[in-house]
């Protein structure tokens, strides 16, 4: 079918207001709702409300769409979309995460004006345990064609290592289909019908480290005249499991997992194809080669970006079946009456992506423990299985959870038991909800993690484990070595885990060969469920958080949410085997006065910085994150301090912050030097300086530049004590999308073009518009010379 972008210009209206904005999609309305300690979502959405969203565009027919078939292609509308053309109600789809198709055909006036409207109901809160933004988050297209056509999602296509490709075209109408292969521009096989086998000799097999696209073009022709095309992209991959390992091409693959949410940080929920493929970029930089969509399905921009890159990706379905996390969210009979939809939804989505190598069916599902809940389990499996016999199954356990309901027990909560406000949202204190988990996790700790291996637990994995391909253990490490003893067939995972609990995890992962990976939550920072992470500082004398303003968010990745590299990734990527130079990590010298608390999910803040403006004579903790045994700290060439090296570590206690140069020595066993690494401190006046990320940008309205912002001194070096308020002007041919910082606490708006940096450092996001032309940016802060760069805004690349 003729794709059309169907994005600009549409009219957004909010329940109870007359006024009207003219948008463009993707629209994140929940962006925009002001933030406020009493709303009843509290942290969990960032302090942000929610809200029903109308969303309304005027369709007149070309005469060339005239009597044709027409859809509308929704990828992201969260929640309740209802979607109408002409004031008639046309489609409903509850659940916020999935993508869905609209035919319209039978309902749009072929003459006169059509008005087309979607609504996005996120009103009724909470319904979500993180930000889940609001509105139609992603892309909306028109497919356009004759009476007969290639239905949307229509072309698979199965392949084995060999180069055996069967592809099955699933048509409307009547219609003959031819099929081509292309690599590149060769084409390297050929045939004819809807159900066709072909071979493709001496094929270049898809994997992480050579992630190899062909293409497959589908013609629908009728009387030798082609009447439809489907031209879809493709990576020739055999995926196998067992006891042994999880293997790709028949190679042993150890799976270096990032939870991700679905937000993109200063965008909101917005699922801009720039934006995912960056974040999808900055994850393979730092070492992951797998992520997990938690927990709910991924974009179609991101599936094409692990594509390209060569991510593999746990697609998941969601984050409840019976039971419900929060008063409002599609737990119980809507689950019940939608499921079968959804999962059709996300393996349609999914089907000729080969970076996509299981399907988690669920994520913390207190009522696996029950007979009820263990039902659906095999019914959900089976029914994924009959759908995609080529991946595995898998769900995030949670063994305590699940152990607690078998017991009739549990944290969260069916009923609906508090006080409704005007417009039915219930606050988050009337039932219980995954706010009480995460101080349950946060004081309990590794008691979590020793349920895992309780009787209880083997009680329910006994149960469940057999429903699933690859069962996935959520903070569950106590229950690796039990499983690879008592049932070493069973393939497993970790499938969500702490990030510094790593070293000894990945120790597992390479003794255990029944397990096959970890997930660390979480690999990129995200908006919501504030705190979670969170390194705090407070004022000893009055307990006042040294950050103002009200926490946005969660704290816990080891990339922030402007896609920063962490300290914490050098470790990661040495304790993986795939860096061996030396990382030097320093506590915030600046917060050094303050009082400081720490959580389950992250015990560092460090940054790989000695550039500390204002901070001579503090002490302050040093950690060299290196293979090597032995490590020396030398400032200005002075040696200072040594350590023995523990997991990947050599720890410096109150090291004092003198300016200049701070190196790294690490040795071996015999003393000899192995490597080593420094840091520099800034010098000289603060400046302002600007990186972007490409130079130009299509006038397609959804093209993005990212310019990272940074305050450095004359030397180019970035002063991470330096922090001030920062204010962004965008000009020309495109409009300001977001600009903000990884600061965990703030009362200002990404939207604004006003935040304050963060160790120095924060992040633009400029969108192109629909006119080709010039688009300048100008960064000013006080006291600072303004900074400006120019992006150029073309019609083709």
């Amino acid at each position: 079918m003729k794709k059309v972008d169907f994005n600009k210009g549409w009219l957004l209206q909010k329940n109870g207001s007359a006024k009207t904005q003219e948008v463009n999609l993707p629209h994140d309305a929940m962006l925009a709702e002001e933030r406020n300690k009493d709303v009843l979502t509290g942290g969990a959405s960032a302090y942000f409300d929610g809200g029903k969203y109308y969303y309304r565009k005027k369709l007149v027919l070309p005469e060339e769409w005239r009597n044709k078939t027409m859809i509308l292609s929704c990828e992201g509308v969260y929640q309740n979309a209802q979607v109408s053309v002409n004031n008639q109600v046309i489609t409903k789809w509850p659940y916020g995460y999935s993508g869905f198709y609209v035919d319209m055909t039978e309902h749009l006036s072929q003459t006169d004006e059509n008005i087309i409207e979607i609504i996005a109901d996120n009103e009724k809160v909470p319904n979500s345990r993180w930000y889940s933004g609001g509105g139609v988050y992603r892309e909306v297209n028109l497919l356009i064609a004759g009476q007969s056509y290639i239905k949307p999602e229509g072309v698979r296509v199965t392949t084995t290592g060999n180069g055996q490709v069967q592809v099955l075209t699933d048509i409307v109408g009547e219609g003959d289909v031819e099929v081509e292969i292309l690599d590149g521009m060769k084409a390297v096989a050929s045939g004819t019908g809807r159900k066709l086998d072909l071979i493709i000799k001496d094929p270049v097999l898809w994997d992480e480290e050579n992630p190899h696209l062909y293409t497959c073009k589908v013609m629908l022709k009728e009387k030798e005249q082609k009447i439809d095309e489907e031209t879809i992209r493709f990576g020739i991959r055999t995926l196998a499991w067992s006891g042994k390992g999880f293997f790709v091409n028949g190679k042993e693959t150890l799976l270096r997992g990032a939870c991700i949410h679905h937000d993109n940080g200063i965008l909101g929920a917005c699922g801009f194809k720039d934006a995912e493929y960056r974040r999808i970029k900055i994850l393979k930089e730092a070492g992951f080669n797998a992520i997990r969509s938690s927990h709910n399905p991924v974009s179609k921009a991101m599936l094409d970006a692990c594509d390209e890159l060569g991510i593999y990706v746990m697609d998941e379905l969601c984050d409840y079946w019976l039971i419900h996390k929060n008063p409002y969210d599609h737990a119980g009979d809507t689950f019940l009456q939608w499921w079968k939809k959804d999962v059709d939804a996300m393996i349609g989505k999914d089907y000729n992506h080969p970076s996509v190598i299981m399907y988690s069916i669920g994520n913390e599902i207190s009522e696996l423990g029950t007979l009820e809940g263990q039902k659906l389990c095999k019914e959900i499996s089976d029914y994924v299985r009959r759908a995609d016999e080529t991946r595995a199954v898998t769900c995030g356990i949670n063994l305590m959870l699940a152990s607690m309901a078998a017991k009739g027990s549990g944290i969260y909560g069916e009923k609906k038991n508090g006080k409704e406000n005007k417009n039915g949202s219930m606050a988050m204190d009337s039932m219980p909800t995954s706010a009480l988990y995460n101080v349950l996790m946060n004081k309990m700790g590794g008691v979590i993690d020793k349920m895992a291996s309780k009787p209880a637990a083997d009680k329910v994995c006994d149960i469940i484990d057999p429903f699933l391909d690859i069962p996935g253990y959520n903070y569950a490490t106590s229950r690796y070595e039990k499983e690879a003893q008592n049932h070493p067939e069973r393939c497993i995972v970790g499938s969500e885990t702490l990030p510094l609990s790593l070293y000894k995890n990945w120790q597992l992962v390479k003794k255990c060969a029944n397990l096959i990976g970890d997930f660390m939550w979480t690999g990129w920072d995200y908006l919501g469920e504030t705190g979670l992470g969170t390194i705090r500082y407070v004022k000893k004398e009055t307990g006042e958080n040294i950050y103002p303003g009200l926490a946005i968010l969660a704290g816990c990745g080891v990339i922030d949410i402007c896609g920063m590299q962490r300290p914490e990734t050098g470790w990661n990527r040495i304790i993986w085997g795939l860096q061996d130079k030396p990382v030097i990590a320093v506590d915030p010298v600046i917060n050094g006065k303050y009082k400081r608390a720490s959580s389950m999910w992250r015990n560092t803040d460090a940054v790989e910085s000695w550039s500390w403006e204002g901070c001579e004579g503090c002490k302050t903790n040093v950690t060299v994150y290196t293979s090597a045994p032995k490590a020396e700290l030398y400032c200005n060439g002075k040696r200072i301090a040594s350590a023995k090296v523990k997991e990947c570590k050599a720890v410096f206690k109150r090291i004092e912050y003198v300016p200049g140069t701070l190196s790294a020595i690490v040795y071996d066993e015999n003393g000899k030097e192995i490597d080593r690494a420094e840091l520099f401190s800034a010098i000289g006046k603060t400046m302002i300086q600007l990186s972007c990320d490409k130079q130009k940008i299509r006038s397609n309205g959804q093209d993005l530049c990212f310019i990272e912002v940074s305050l450095i001194g004359e030397n180019g070096i970035i002063k991470a004590s330096a922090d001030q308020m920062l204010t962004v002007q965008v000009e020309g041919s495109g409009v300001l999308q977001g600009f903000g910082s990884a600061v965990p606490n703030t009362n200002e708006n990404f939207t604004d073009g006003r935040y304050r940096t963060y160790h120095g450092r924060a992040l633009i996001a400029v969108r192109a518009g629909y006119e080709p032309g010039e688009i300048k940016v100008t960064v000013k802060g006080e006291g600072l010379r303004d900074r400006e760069t120019k992006i150029s805004v073309v019609g083709t690349l």
